[in-house]
């Protein structure tokens, strides 16, 4: 399984999957057609389908043209407010494309009908990949725009269950500012010091910004007291910042969601 990251717009990332026996390729969130089909052809593939991971134009508005440019491509996603949606998924739901298995994982919470999709191949070498759109960035979540704090938690709890090798692949290059807002949040913690200047020596992508979000583990834990990563579900951190005059936040997880989302102007720690 071969993933090609698209950097498009101000800080979006498109991906396109590919088989490498069969050389079918799906694509992942379509923002700018003629970029993606740009790259099709590079790549010498058939794209069979587009996997959406919510409705919004930053990660949907592609799809009208591509389909027309490629009658009979499926796509497809949990929310029927997405552009040229041919098939609607259910969380749970497994699709296959030649050896590449995909499991749609349903997440709310930035929107109500956002899924994020989890792909492996059998027998593969490669670990596995989650495309988590507006759901899970490096050190950060999407804004609550459709959802409650309790089922952004449940969300991003659910994603912490995946195998500790998946990669994630996430909707935005969000990475130095998710890190420097976690370093203001936890300034003693050497994990996020450390992840901060691992994202600052990275190179630029095309959009000009350090890239962070389509490397590494998706369980990066910057937090030295939980072995998921998950830094709201820490006790000693959830004590701590309930002794924080500036965050407020009372002990319990999907408080400490809120809260930090809340502080962070426009996204929060995971």
């Amino acid at each position: 399984m071969k993933v090609k990251v698209i950097p498009v717009l101000e800080d979006n990332y498109m991906y396109l999957v590919i088989e490498e026996i069969t050389r079918e390729a799906v694509a992942v969130d379509v923002a700018v057609p003629k970029r993606l089909l740009e790259i099709v052809g590079r790549e010498g593939v058939s794209l069979t389908a587009v996997l959406t991971t919510h409705h919004h134009w930053d990660h949907a508005r592609g799809n009208p043209e591509l389909a027309r440019l490629r009658p009979g491509l499926a796509v497809l996603g949990a929310d029927e407010r997405i552009f040229s949606l041919t098939r609607r998924l259910a969380h749970g739901e497994e699709l296959r494309f030649g050896a590449i298995h995909v499991r749609c994982l349903l997440t709310p919470g930035h929107t109500s009908g956002h899924m994020s999709y989890f792909l492996w191949e059998d027998d593969c070498p490669d670990p596995p990949a989650l495309f988590s759109g507006d759901a899970l960035s490096v050190a950060g979540c999407g804004l609550c725009l459709e959802g409650s704090a309790q089922q952004m938690y449940q969300s991003l709890a659910e994603l912490g269950t995946l195998p500790p090798e998946t990669k994630v692949f996430c909707g935005h290059e969000h990475t130095l500012s998710n890190l420097e807002f976690a370093q203001k949040v936890e300034p003693c913690n050497d994990h996020v010091r450390a992840k901060l200047s691992w994202a600052k020596a990275r190179p630029l992508s095309g959009l000009g910004k350090r890239v962070g979000g389509t490397e590494g583990p998706m369980v990066t834990r910057a937090c030295g007291h939980s072995r998921r990563g998950m830094r709201m579900t820490c006790p000693q951190c959830r004590r701590l910042w309930a002794r924080s005059r500036e965050y407020g936040c009372r002990p319990g997880a999907s408080t400490v969601t809120w809260t930090l989302r809340e502080a962070s102007g426009d996204r929060v720690l995971s």
